[in-house]
């Protein structure tokens, strides 16, 4: 015992698809209870593949007098027992079926009340968006006692502290800290398996929050740094971080190594292997952090860590299918600086994230890319002219492009390196309608007309002999 509260403290964190069925979370759990038997372990879990988006589509039905919602609920518990059936015995089948029902109960209820109110709010989506992994925790710490671990289902909500910002609160770190420190760290010593919810938090006043889609590996990451953690390990479906899209590049290969820097800006540029905001605690703690495949788990992955790498100027290429590039214009009492500042804080409003950003002074004109999904929350989903934004500026253009982004943490130091992309893509008769790049130098943004996007990307990657 005194050994195990010495060793290295291990973070798994296995997605949806990793979790989509019986046999996927009977190899998960097998794999995690060998960790703790050589460690110190703790796994942080996702809904069950397709779960989330269920129980948030039936929950907005909810409030327009569908009742779908008793389908749905019907159809997580048939799932749910379905997989218990495969993984336990009657015993912790019966313990489970208790915690499924009481999460089913809390959905249920909520879509009855949005039924009544005729809406939802912010707060009460919240309180059901995390339900799947409230249910697939439970489900996971019964299949770690199956396999002779001693899995615990550990509510984050319970642990991680956030503000009152509902559907992507920010967590207010030294609070979870503490909390994690004084409920988490005595269980992995005693050679407990806590087994915790992704995704999900609560205010001081034990609201329910949830930290952003797709946080799960957020959580991991921010619980591994918090906890000094050894590694983190985050199994999905993919072999790791590759040097494009395989659909687009069919020689595309997987990255062995990466830093923190590189993986943040693949992220945030299209790669849909890890969201950015999850790297950000690894960085912050120096945590190394790996990106498995559970399907292929003979494969060694991504390893993301400090420190620079050695190899040629671009490790890879992202693209963005769907993009919509805005161009607004100042009329002539709103100076350049004016225009910037009151565009990106409209932008900031629409909770919209830039991929790109250029502006011209001459012009008084700055041009933006947005991706799909917010360029429709913002009023940009069609071709426009001269729709007025707000006092000073008009929005002169959008038109869907595709954004292709190389990516390095050498990419500004090699000469020549960002003239060979331009070359490249000259070559292949790509034309560039606006670029930018990083102010670290490690990135190359360029949007492309959308039917060049393929030919721009093989161009990048065939140049750097990726």
């Amino acid at each position: 015992m005194a050994t195990r509260s010495r060793s290295p403290l291990h973070i798994l964190k296995f997605g949806g698809t990793s979790l989509g069925a019986a046999e996927r979370i009977a190899w998960a759990a097998r794999h995690a209870a060998g960790s703790a038997r050589r460690r110190r372990t703790l796994v942080v879990v996702s809904a069950m593949a397709g779960i989330t988006n269920l129980l948030l589509r039936s929950a907005r039905a909810a409030a327009t007098g569908d009742r779908s919602w008793r389908k749905a609920a019907d159809e997580i518990r048939a799932r749910h027992r379905k997989a218990a059936e495969s993984l336990l015995s009657a015993a912790e089948r019966k313990r489970f079926e208790r915690r499924l029902e009481a999460a089913i109960g809390i959905f249920e209820k909520s879509c009855e009340e949005f039924e009544a109110e005729g809406k939802t709010t912010a707060q009460g989506l919240d309180g059901v968006a995390s339900l799947g992994e409230v249910i697939s925790a439970a489900l996971f710490a019964a299949a770690l006692r199956e396999a002779g671990a001693r899995g615990r289902a550990v509510d984050a909500a319970e642990l991680i502290v956030t503000d009152d910002r509902f559907g992507d609160a920010n967590v207010l770190v030294e609070a979870t800290q503490k909390r994690l420190r004084e409920r988490i760290s005595p269980l992995v010593s005693r050679g407990v398996v806590p087994v915790m919810t992704g995704f999900r938090g609560a205010t001081i006043e034990s609201a329910p929050t949830t930290l952003g889609r797709g946080s799960s590996d957020y959580t991991a990451t921010l619980v591994g740094s918090l906890l000094c953690a050894a590694e983190i390990t985050i199994w999905t479906d993919v072999d790791g971080v590759m040097t494009a899209d395989p659909q687009i590049v069919p020689g595309a290969r997987v990255i062995s190594r990466l830093t923190y820097a590189e993986a943040i800006e693949l992220a945030f540029f299209g790669a849909k292997v890890i969201h950015w905001k999850a790297i950000l605690p690894a960085m912050q703690s120096g945590t190394p952090l790996r990106v498995r495949n559970s399907f292929r788990p003979s494969e060694a992955g991504t390893r993301i860590v400090s420190g620079a790498n050695g190899r040629a100027a671009v490790a890879a290429v992202t693209a963005v299918p769907r993009a919509h590039l805005v161009t607004l214009r100042g009329d002539g009492a709103l100076r350049p600086v004016e225009l910037a500042t009151r565009a990106l804080g409209w932008l900031d409003g629409a909770g919209a994230h830039p991929l790109l950003v250029v502006q011209s002074s001459p012009e008084n004109s700055l041009a933006f890319a947005l991706a799909h999904e917010e360029a429709t929350l913002a009023g940009f989903c069609h071709p426009i002219s001269g729709q007025q934004a707000s006092d000073g500026f008009v929005v002169h253009s959008s038109e869907e492009v595709g954004l292709v982004t190389a990516i390095g943490a050498r990419i500004g130091h090699p000469a020549g390196a960002a003239a060979r992309i331009f070359t490249a893509l000259e070559r292949c008769r790509v034309s560039v309608l606006a670029a930018a790049t990083g102010a670290s130098g490690q990135r190359v943004a360029l949007a492309v007309p959308q039917n060049s996007l393929s030919a721009a990307v093989r161009a990048i990657h065939r140049e750097f002999r990726l």
